[in-house]
């Protein structure tokens, strides 16, 4: 097989090509600084890093700190005549056992002192004479000027202390990460159909606008507003223009009944109903519905039978079948046993190597 290297970007990497190559170079033990826009998944990578670097995550947000905070406080010492540093807890953690520490905001509007601490804190690993466990690691991150942000000159001295990396906004890796955190069928059948331009929109008139952020806030509250209140309440996290226009797209997702696909009483025209939006929008109703439906053994054949329907294109197969993989584990080991479904896995496993090869 050919190895298809990811070129170097100037307008940065998604998070999935970000994760090993920052995870590599913390390990080498060189701090990161990591820039990009607001809502893009920063502190997730930072979370995700920790757990599997097997860190305690120390999540310190620079511009909501008193300077004391990060650099402690100085008393004295009336026997010995000197002044001794009390530090704060998370100092005494990030010396005493391996942690990653997490300084978000770090390039934001901060006074003197907190930059005093954060170069102390990047450039020896220590706070005061309390020096960090030699497998602490440090990640910074912070937005970039173009993002309407306050943002504060590094010098050239700590600059040249860090690697850096930029992140942007990524469908695929977001909608991944959607399917196993909960994130409601419909806005992941939006996100699908439209891509990138309504996953993040910044807006220089918005106060609310769609991130990854706001999406999963977004999600959070319309598992509990009430019906009348919901497009309110999402147009609070998203902004009213996409929220408005995520609401009429809910209008035709409300249009397919995935119980009556999977109990055999309803079936589908992909033929005749090829819009994307409408398929996508089918796709993850179905996979939704089965994420918590109880099916019974005979109508396992319906869900084969769906995903095979004419008009279904393999992107769209691929799609769902990567739905039920995050989402209904156990539905999708129960499928395995079907002959119609293995030979479905095998055809798209066959058509992706080729793919590949091309």
């Amino acid at each position: 097989m050919k190895n298809k290297l990811d070129p170097v970007s100037e307008s940065g990497y998604t998070y999935v090509q970000l994760f090993p190559i920052i995870r590599a170079t913390l390990e080498a033990g060189i701090s990161v600084l990591l820039l990009g826009p607001p809502g893009v998944g920063k502190s997730s990578l930072a979370v995700e890093l920790a757990r599997v670097m097997k860190r305690k995550l120390i999540d310190i947000r620079l511009a909501q700190k008193d300077p004391a905070e990060l650099g402690g406080v100085y008393f004295p010492d009336r026997e010995t005549q000197t002044l001794e540093l009390f530090p704060p807890s998370w100092v005494k953690r990030a010396c005493s056992e391996p942690c990653l520490v997490f300084l978000d905001e770090f390039n934001a509007a901060v006074t003197k002192l907190h930059q005093a601490a954060a170069y102390q804190i990047v450039l020896e690993r220590r706070i005061g004479d309390f020096q960090f466990h030699p497998d602490t690691i440090v990640l910074a991150a912070g937005n970039r000027e173009e993002d309407n942000a306050i943002v504060t000159p590094l010098s050239s001295a700590l600059c040249n202390r860090f690697a850096h990396f930029e992140m942007r906004p990524d469908t695929e890796a977001w909608l991944e990460w959607a399917a196993s955190n909960g994130i409601d069928e419909n806005i992941m059948a939006f996100v699908r159909t439209y891509g990138d331009e309504v996953l993040f929109d910044v807006s220089e008139d918005a106060r609310s606008f769609p991130t990854p952020r706001s999406w999963a806030m977004a999600s959070r509250v319309m598992a509990k507003a009430h019906p009348r209140d919901r497009k309110r309440a999402i147009a609070a996290c998203i902004g009213l223009p996409m929220a408005d226009r995520f609401c009429k797209y809910m209008e035709i997702y409300g249009k397919v009944d995935a119980a009556g696909i999977i109990e055999g009483r309803e079936k589908i025209d992909f033929v005749k109903n090829s819009e994307p939006s409408f398929v996508y929008a089918a796709i993850f109703a179905v996979a939704g519905y089965l994420a918590t439906a109880r099916v019974p053994e005979k109508h396992l054949e319906n869900i084969v039978g769906f995903i095979t329907s004419p008009g279904v294109l393999p992107e769209y197969q691929l799609l769902f079948l990567r739905q039920l993989r995050f989402r209904a584990q156990a539905l999708f080991d129960r499928l395995k046993t079907l002959s119609s479904f293995r030979a479905l896995a095998a055809g798209l496993v066959a058509l992706r190597v080729s793919l590949y090869r091309k």
